[in-house]
């Protein structure tokens, strides 16, 4: 009977550690598979990828002024975010492929919940009862 339950202790620890070893294989698969098409997107030097990637860096440098900027109010960097989402996105329709404005919408769309984080006080914590 111990014998039996030893083997199923070790043929679960085994699993756990076949599984571990899957992981960190499927890791490394995603890591140079991820590696790859950087590479891939990096030595893509159209005129349309690097003015896309002209256009996401003005849109980034500029987010970064403005969630910097501790004066400016959470409605006038939105205000300046939309604005300069709109002259990037009418740029990049002219230039580019819809699947690439799509990235770059996504982009977009992660940088201003940055900045709505950013700009948006933590909620107070509530005030401990006292019997």
């Amino acid at each position: 009977m111990e014998k039996q339950i030893l083997d199923i202790l070790n043929a679960g620890l085994g699993i756990v550690k076949s599984g571990q070893e899957g992981l960190e294989k499927a890791k490394a698969d995603f890591t140079k598979s991820f590696q790859e098409l950087a590479a891939k997107g990096a030595s893509d030097n159209s005129e349309a990828s690097v003015r896309v990637r002209e256009f996401v860096d003005k849109f980034l440098n500029e987010a970064k002024e403005l969630t910097t900027a501790a004066n400016k109010t959470y409605e006038d960097s939105r205000a300046k975010a939309l604005e300069i989402y709109s002259q990037i996105v009418e740029e990049a329709k002219k230039i580019v492929p819809q699947e690439q404005i799509d990235a770059i919408k996504a982009k977009f769309s992660e940088v201003t919940e940055t900045v709505v984080k950013k700009a948006t006080p933590a909620p107070a914590a509530p005030a401990k009862k006292t019997a």
